[in-house]
């Protein structure tokens, strides 16, 4: 449900732009009917996909709308021409994900989805609410001539009532209290009690005349409306759902928690608006399990908790069990642990819609990375790797400027170098120049490389873990930082560990980081050397000095390879390897090309006739590696 802060910054800006923001909460459905026994919803089955029908529909048409427990909840009707001048908060419609069929929660509008559409799609009738509403239930005149007979119970019918109960088949030990009676609305007519039926807008609509206590398995079949909404409230977060009336007065005196009856048919979509406010229900069906997981999956089995007692509430109140336990002791019909694919499947559409957008950032500075890698997303942990002297600190520096030119809020945590060399080294990438060269344009880039969202840590050589993760946190939380670079590892670790201890040491601290990652949203970027290993042969997943941990805890492992070329010149080529690529699993490299005077491995920015193609790159960099190996 909307709070008041979203409605009131909403409404404001409702009319300027109706394109408010989407909020997407996905709820598990369960749309196979589980018991044939007693009907709970029309026969016919809903529309597969209805409620992605219906949230398309919305977007198309620029209606905000949030999910809640069972509704699609839209900011759509404004009843009054006059509350729409003065920019008041407009009626929330609340429309049901199975069928379709919606209800406003101001002026108590209903119609069916082709209702709602209809009245949609006509321009001059969007100020209104898609129906107007065809009135409330009345009570018959026989039943109104019951109800102003009959005598509402006080204190001092005390005596009166406890005889009642005595012929209901209740004892002095296990009794209904008057109290509960008249919470309930109960009175007495003739000798026999009489229950009042609510609409959800709390006008009656029914009355019941009570069967006795020992045949109250017979009530919930003739029961027409639903029982307790009288004593329902905005307050209350917990009820319990049972099958009839004596339960539901059994359970509230014993419990204190609201208990209602649902009746024996269609649950309307005035009602499920009633209780979506509800974050617990609890559901009591002793004699038909099958038909309370139904239930279950239409009210959202996420907030709904079973109760399997083999007796119903009235047997174990006059049995003397505590009712109280058997209602704290209900199981949760959907375990945390545990999904279906139905929890899932709007996420997974997204992601398949608007792929870009899940892949993250993407470089401008290296395009090929981009294009194995798809982007830099929050909650990933990569690891780079490479010889010495290949170039990481340069290249990171560069990978994360390239970032944060792109609004990634960046956190550099240089262990080996000192921070002012390594802001020297991102402002020569950052204007493309050699700066000592061309120190009247210093000021201009220096300025300019100030307002990027890039910090630095103050640390320099080995320092302790739990200062470092603090550091990053208290920066997530104040600088709202999204990208995380520790160069590197073994210098923040220091050396004086024997090898056991070491390794162990540095598994601790990549699963620190990794848990930093997934639970702050942000990525995090390591620096690990390399194992010493010969000069002619390739790092590989496995030259990663430590155990094993660094690679199976990220989610992208990078090396820098360099290979020396057998040329008269000598030199070596250098190209960047994906080796891990957990998003979508593509794996390639590209060639790296250092710059000494812009200090980049980056091409320069080049016009439109000279633009800088993908696999031009690749062809350049295979035609160097022919060279070095002939």
């Amino acid at each position: 449900m909307f709070s008041g802060a979203i409605l009131r910054s909403a409404s404001s800006s409702l009319l300027a732009n109706p394109c408010l923001q989407q909020f997407f909460h996905s709820f598990n459905t369960i749309n196979t009917p589980l018991s044939t026994k007693q009907a709970l919803i029309d026969p016919s089955p809903p529309l597969v996909g209805q409620g992605i029908a219906i949230k398309e529909y919305l977007r198309e048409n620029t209606i905000p709308f949030d999910e809640s427990w069972t509704c699609i909840k839209a900011l759509y009707c404004r009843s009054s021409k006059v509350e729409l001048r003065q920019n008041r908060i407009p009626g929330l419609i609340h429309i049901d994900r199975e069928r379709g069929d919606f209800a406003c929660s101001k002026c108590s509008a209903t119609g069916t989805w082709e209702d709602f559409k209809n009245r949609s799609e006509n321009s001059q009738l969007r100020a209104a609410c898609p129906k107007m509403n065809t009135g409330s239930t009345q009570l018959s005149d026989d039943d109104r001539r019951i109800w102003e007979q009959s005598q509402v119970i006080q204190e001092k019918d005390k005596d009166l009532v406890e005889a009642l109960l005595t012929r209901y088949g209740f004892d002095e030990e296990h009794t209904i209290t008057y109290t509960t009676l008249q919470r309930y609305g109960i009175r007495i007519h003739q000798d026999r009690f009489i229950a009042p039926l609510y609409d959800t807008d709390r006008s009656l609509v029914n009355i019941m005349s009570l069967d006795s206590a020992t045949h109250s398995d017979t009530t919930f079949s003739k029961l027409p409306t639903p029982f307790g909404l009288n004593v329902l409230s905005a307050r209350n977060v917990e009820i319990v759902v049972v099958d009839s009336i004596w339960n539901a007065l059994c359970v509230f005196q014993t419990t204190g928690k609201v208990a209602i009856a649902l009746p024996n048919g269609k649950l309307s979509i005035k009602l499920m608006m009633v209780l979506e406010h509800l974050r617990k229900i609890h559901i009591w069906y002793w004699d038909d399990k099958a038909f309370a997981f139904r239930l279950a999956s239409i009210l959202n089995p996420h907030r709904c908790f079973m109760i399997t007692y083999p007796m119903n509430a009235q047997v174990a109140f006059k049995g003397d069990h505590s009712l109280k336990t058997i209602v704290n002791e209900s199981f949760a019909v959907i375990n945390k642990c545990i999904e279906q694919f139905d929890t899932f499947r709007d996420i997974i559409r997204d992601e398949l819609l608007q792929r870009t957008r899940f892949a993250g950032t993407q470089w401008q500075r290296f395009p090929m990375l981009t294009q194995i890698l798809k982007g830099h997303r929050a909650g990933e942990l990569t690891v780079l790797t490479g010889a010495t002297g290949c170039g990481k600190t340069t290249f990171l520096s560069e990978y994360s400027l390239d970032l944060c030119t792109e609004g990634v809020s960046t956190l550099f945590g240089s262990f080996e170098i000192q921070t002012h060399r390594l802001a020297k080294v991102m402002l020569t990438q950052y204007s493309g120049l050699n700066l000592s060269k061309n120190l009247h344009v210093f000021d201009k880039f220096a300025d300019q490389f100030a307002r990027l969202p890039m910090f630095f840590m103050t640390f320099h050589g080995e320092e302790r873990i739990d200062k470092v993760i603090n550091t990053m946190g208290n920066a997530v939380a104040i600088h709202n930082i999204q990208h995380v670079i520790i160069d590197n590892l073994q210098f923040m670790m220091g050396m004086d560990y024997s090898n056991n201890d070491r390794f162990f040491k540095q598994d601790t601290l990549i699963h620190r980081f990794r848990k930093f990652a997934t639970n702050n949203k942000c990525h995090v970027t390591v620096v690990i050397h390399p194992r010493k290993e010969g000069d002619e042969e390739e790092l590989s997943v496995s030259s990663i000095f430590g155990s094993a941990k660094a690679s199976q805890e990220s989610d992208n492992l990078l090396i820098i390879q360099q290979k020396k070329l057998a040329t008269a010149t000598s030199g070596s080529v250098k190209y960047l390897q994906i080796v891990k690529n957990r998003f979508d699993g593509q794996l390639g490299r590209f060639a790296l090309r250092f710059d000494k005077e812009r200090l980049s491995f980056s091409r320069p920015v080049l016009s439109h006739n000279e633009s800088d193609d993908g696999q031009q790159q690749i062809q350049m960099f295979s035609s160097s590696l022919s060279q070095g190996c002939s």
